[in-house]
């Protein structure tokens, strides 16, 4: 391996051209774990024997690291030190480590400390790649012989993937704190800063309503009211360039440093760009009835690497927030990973191949792609993303996930709860156990009021068009979506709380993006454990609220009244694929006792 000898991470990584062997996985993997007591446990793994990360992080001040002088001047001079998470996870980033933390929470200050150090790094990154270039500009005018690689195909070097706009006006908070002095009246000299109106405009206000503004709602989560502040359109995309003296927003895919994006927002643009450039092969071909075959299929291998050309050159990726961008639609994040890195097959007037990169010309930019994931918990869908698209050469850190240490259970004890362990996982197994076998156990009228909890709206679906049409049974449900609009939901919870209704059909994402109280709900059957450990809790919780209205109760006949006074239950179906959901509801020692248990039973009492 050809390495450059550099104290600056920077330069020792992308002035590093790797070997064919790692390229092709025939170098060995080396693993190794190590803990902190900020960041836990990790385990890193890399194909490369250079280096390898140190924790705790052996230094304790920022300007310990490879960092421009003009941002730890403003560091300095705004009189913040760095916590020791801020940097043990800044040591892994600033080594360009790929990183997947699953500890991020919404509910103190975690994720902002974290967010501010990576964008200390990723402002870091882009200054000194212009400055790179710069130098190298000024050499070669005096002499043009000289031979530099230090570009990719296109300009955007750093794609930061959020879910709601309040998410970006924050970033934009904390490049500004980063970029600007302290001396007020030097700032209009040192940093220009255009469409900031237009900016507050649209990335600012769209305040939620509070339980006091919308007390029927009863929406006292602090967890809710944290992710919900602020303006929460999840449709956007932002350019913006960055230099020493300037803060440039709304910029073109082409003329900007910093991409940062909804999933839907980016997903749209390239469905555009894609419909273009059919409708223009289209009337290219108009003339011809002939097209050859071949030249189709051609066409379309390419087209990826066309409508995404301006991604072909981003060289940090930084997704925060994963979990709630799992509520939104993670297939337009995939989408989105899997058209990185591609080789345009057009060139911009803008780019110069005397000075692309090597390795970006080998096609092998992928290898080189530094990846920063946060979530607030983690699951095998995550980290099937992470290690997909984790490619670095340099290497991965997985940080361990922490787990309640005594679940939530014990503070619902007043309850039965049972966990009933089911011998299938895969979704469409699990949907025909469940109607065969679960099922018809709670369709009788002990169990009217009984909410079936669904983590996933592909089962909702599925289990909603099995019930309303199911020749041989009638079901009596109702159902909540995402989909709901507020009169369904408050017609539903209306009937649900006042009539004889046997089911009432529940997304998570419903819940996720509401947090309603539901009353009346005498039983709940959950299909799949919650994503969020902490639904659990809340929608147990339901069994708490009233029943009927008190100045009905004295009306209710006998055989109502006795099928009121029936124990609320509890039930909770879970398979052995389901254990890192089951560690955050239970604990982590539970969960290894349930799993290794011979019984598909296990009741959670009070007595």
């Amino acid at each position: 391996m050809e390495t450059a000898n550099k104290e600056d991470p920077f330069l020792s990584h992308f002035e590093t051209l790797i070997e064919e062997a790692q390229i092709n996985k025939k170098s060995p993997k080396t693993t190794i774990e190590l803990s902190s007591a900020s960041l836990g446990s990790c385990q890193f793994s890399s194909t490369s024997a250079d280096k390898s990360p140190v924790l705790p992080c052996p230094v304790s001040t920022v300007d310990s690291f490879a960092i421009k002088k003009s941002l730890l001047s403003n560091i300095e001079n705004s009189g913040s030190q760095l916590t020791p998470l801020q940097l043990d996870f800044f040591s892994l980033i600033h080594n360009y480590y790929d990183v997947y933390y699953p500890n991020r929470t919404n509910t103190n200050d975690v994720g902002e400390q974290l967010r501010f150090v990576i964008c200390l790094h990723l402002i870091n990154h882009v200054l000194k790649t212009r400055s790179h270039i710069l130098s190298h500009n000024a050499k070669l005018k005096e002499n043009p012989d000289l031979n530099y690689h230090d570009q990719g195909f296109t300009r955007p070097k750093v794609l930061i993937i959020v879910p709601f706009r309040e998410s970006v006006r924050r970033i934009i908070n904390c490049f500004e704190n980063l970029l600007l002095t302290n001396d007020d009246s030097e700032k209009n000299d040192q940093l220009q800063i255009s469409h900031r109106k237009r900016f507050k405009e649209e990335y600012g206000g769209g305040e939620m309503d509070t339980p006091n503004n919308d007390g029927k709602f009863q929406r006292t989560s602090d967890e809710y009211n944290e992710i919900f502040a602020g303006n929460i359109d999840d449709h956007f995309r932002l350019g913006i360039s960055v230099t020493k003296k300037s803060l440039k927003f709304f910029q073109s895919v082409y003329k900007s440093d910093f991409l940062i994006v909804s999933p839907v927002g980016l997903r749209t643009l390239l469905e555009k760009r894609r419909q273009k450039r059919k409708h223009n092969q289209s009337s290219d071909n108009s003339e011809s009835d002939d097209d050859d075959n071949g030249h189709e299929q051609k066409s379309s291998a390419d087209q990826s690497a066309t409508i995404a050309d301006f991604l072909s050159s981003i060289e940090c990726v930084y997704i925060d927030q994963l979990d709630i961008l799992s509520m939104q639609n993670l297939d337009h994040l995939f989408y989105i990973l899997e058209n990185l890195n591609s080789i345009p097959q057009e060139a911009t007037s803008s780019t110069d191949f005397s000075r692309i990169r090597h390795w970006s010309l080998n096609g092998w930019a992928h290898f080189y792609r530094q990846l920063i994931v946060l979530s607030s918990f983690t699951s095998p869908l995550f980290l099937s993303l992470f290690h997909r698209f984790a490619t670095n050469y340099a290497g991965k850190c997985l940080i361990q996930p922490y787990f309640p240490l005594n679940g939530y259970i014990r503070p619902l004890s007043t309850f039965n709860q049972l966990f009933q362990r089911i011998p299938v996982c895969d979704p469409t197994l699990r949907f025909n156990y469940f109607i065969e076998h679960v099922l018809p156990r709670f369709d009788t009228s002990t169990y009217d009021h009984t909410l079936i909890y669904l983590s996933s709206y592909f089962d909702f679906v599925r289990l909603r068009n099995y019930m309303r049409t199911e020749k041989h049974k009638q079901f009596n449900y109702l159902t909540l979506s995402e989909y709901s609009t507020k009169k369904q939901v408050l017609l539903a919870r209306n009937i649900f709380y006042h009539r004889e209704v046997r089911f009432l059909l529940m997304t998570e994402r419903f819940h996720f993006y509401h947090r309603y109280k539901i009353k009346g709900i005498r039983h709940i059957l959950f299909y799949d454990l919650p994503s969020y450990g902490h639904f659990y809790p809340e929608i147990v919780h339901f069994l708490t609220l009233p029943h009927v209205e008190e100045k009905k109760k004295t009306t209710l006949t006998t055989t109502r009244n006795h099928q009121a006074d029936e124990p609320s239950t509890c039930t909770a179906l879970y398979a052995k694929e389901d254990a890192l959901k089951l560690a955050y509801i239970l604990g982590q020692q539970a969960v290894t006792d349930l799993l290794s248990s011979d019984k598909n039973i296990h009741l959670f009492t009070n007595k």
